[in-house]
C-alpha cells in the first residue's frame, strides 16, 4: 500500500522525495475523482445546451478595470497559508515527520507564508497593470450552461463534504454524543459517499433552481460524472489502506490465474498501521517497523478494487451506450441511482461494516444497505413508472 505519494515513487523507482508525504495518496484520487467528474458534466452540459436542452447565460464582462484590493489581499491570504503549512510541511517531511500528524495545528512557519504571500501578490499585480485601460469597456458574453461548473463544483464540496462526516457519524446511532460529533467533523477520516452525495446533489440543485436550470437535464449531466467520481475514488481507498476493505476472506481462489492480492489480501503497509500501538486486527510486516509497517492479520477480500473497477465500467456503460439513446429527461440519472444502488448492495454482503449496523428484529443492515435499496426503488420507480408524469413537473417537454 502507499499512503503517500512518497511510497508510491519509492517503491515504483527507488526515490526518495521527502516532500511526497504531503501529499495523502487517498486525497490524491479524491482530487482526481473531482477533476474528471467536472470535465465529465462540464461537457455533458455544454452538448446539453448545444441542443437547447439548457439555456446559454449572458455574462457581463468589464475589460480593463482595475482588480479590486480585496482580490489582491485575498489572494495573498491563500497564498500565506499555503506557504505557511504546506511548503513547510514539504520541508520537513522525512523518516521521524509524518506531515499527517501537524495537519490540524497552528505549526508553520511564517517566512515560507510571508515569502509566498509577496511572490503572489507581487505576479498579481504586475498582470493588473497590464490589463488595464484608460477607459475601462464591458462586453456581454454568451456562455453555455457550463459556465456555472465553478460554482456547482464548490456547493457540492461543501455540502458533500458536510453530508458525508454527517451520515458517518449516523452510521454508529449508538454513539451520538456532542463531543463525538464535533470531533468526527474536524477529523481528517470518517467519510461516508452516500452521505456526501445526498447533500451535495441537493446543495447543487437548490443552486441550479434558482439559477433557471432545468434540475432533470442538470441531473442527467451529473449522473455518470458521480459514477466515474465514485470509481476513481475507490482506487484511492484501495491504494491507501483506508480501512474501507472487506471481511476476513480464506476460501481458495476461484481460478489459480487470479492475483493472490485481488481475492484476498492483507494491506500491507495501510495507512491505518501508524504509531507503536497499531490496530488490534494488524500484526508488523516483516522486516519493517515504524509507521505504515503493519498489515492485517487475515486476508481480507479487497472490496474497494472491485467498487473502482466496477464503477469505472459503469460509467462507460452510461457514457458510451446510455448517453446518445434519446432516453426521456430524468432517465439517465434514474439509471444511475439503479447501478449504484446495486453495485453497492452487491458489495455489501462482503465488505467491513464493523458496528455501524442498524437492527429491525433479528434483522441487521448497514446504512449504505438501506440507501442502497432505495435508491434503486427510486431509479426503478422514476423510469419505469413516474417518467411521463414527472418531466411537466420540471417543465420537461423534450424527450430527449
Amino acid at each position: 500500500m502507499f499512503p503517500t505519494l512518497y511510497h508510491f515513487f519509492n517503491y515504483s523507482f527507488g526515490i526518495s522525495l521527502g516532500w511526497l508525504q504531503v501529499v495523502n495518496t487517498f486525497g490524491f484520487f479524491v482530487a482526481i475523482s473531482i477533476a474528471a467528474a467536472f470535465r465529465v458534466m462540464q461537457l455533458e452540459m455544454s452538448r446539453k445546451t448545444n441542443l437547447g436542452l439548457l439555456p446559454y447565460t449572458d455574462v457581463t464582462t468589464i475589460i480593463g478595470k482595475p482588480i479590486p484590493i480585496f482580490d489582491h489581499v485575498f489572494n495573498g491570504v491563500l497564498a500565506f497559508l499555503f506557504g505557511y503549512k504546506v511548503i513547510w510541511l514539504a520541508a520537513n517531511a522525512g523518516p521521524d515527520f509524518l506531515p499527517q500528524e501537524h495537519i490540524f495545528n497552528a505549526e508553520g512557519s511564517w517566512v515560507f507564508g510571508l515569502i509566498s504571500a509577496a511572490i503572489v501578490m507581487a505576479f498579481r499585480y504586475r498582470a493588473d497593470l497590464k490589463q488595464r485601460l484608460s477607459e475601462p469597456k464591458s462586453e456581454v458574453v454568451k456562455m453555455d450552461a457550463s459556465y456555472h461548473m465553478g460554482t456547482i463544483t464548490t456547493i457540492a464540496l461543501i455540502s458533500g463534504f458536510l453530508g458525508a462526516k454527517i451520515f458517518h457519524i449516523l452510521e454508529d446511532p449508538s454513539h451520538l454524543q456532542w463531543s463525538t460529533i464535533v470531533s468526527e467533523i474536524f477529523s481528517s477520516g470518517g467519510w461516508t459517499f452516500y452521505g456526501g452525495l445526498i447533500c451535495g446533489a441537493g446543495g447543487v440543485l437548490i443552486y441550479c433552481y434558482r439559477k433557471g436550470l432545468n434540475l432533470l437535464h442538470i441531473l442527467d449531466s451529473g449522473g455518470p460524472a458521480m459514477m466515474l467520481s465514485y470509481g476513481l475514488g475507490r482506487f484511492g481507498c484501495h491504494f491507501s489502506g483506508d480501512g474501507d476493505w472487506g471481511i476476513a476472506n480464506t476460501r481458495p481462489k476461484p481460478f489459480a490465474a487470479m492475483p493472490d492480492w485481488a481475492w484476498a489480501y492483507t494491506y500491507p503497509h495501510n495507512v491505518l498501521g501508524t504509531g507503536n500501538y497499531p490496530p488490534a486486527d494488524m500484526v508488523q510486516v516483516p522486516g519493517f517497523t515504524g509507521d505504515y509497517a503493519y498489515q492485517l492479520m487475515i486476508p481480507v477480500y479487497p472490496t474497494p478494487l472491485y467498487e473502482a473497477l466496477m464503477g469505472v465500467a459503469l460509467f462507460f456503460i452510461m457514457w458510451k451506450v446510455f448517453r446518445m439513446k434519446n432516453l426521456p429527461a430524468g432517465n439517465m440519472f434514474a439509471l444511475y441511482l439503479i447501478f449504484a444502488g446495486v453495485e453497492r448492495f452487491a458489495i455489501e454482503s462482503i465488505r467491513e461494516h464493523g458496528t455501524s449496523l442498524y437492527h429491525i428484529g433479528s434483522t441487521s443492515f448497514s446504512q449504505a444497505q438501506m440507501i442502497s435499496i432505495f435508491l434503486v426503488f427510486i431509479g426503478a420507480l422514476w423510469m419505469f413508472l413516474l417518467g411521463k408524469k414527472l418531466r411537466p413537473l420540471f417543465g420537461v417537454k423534450s424527450t430527449i
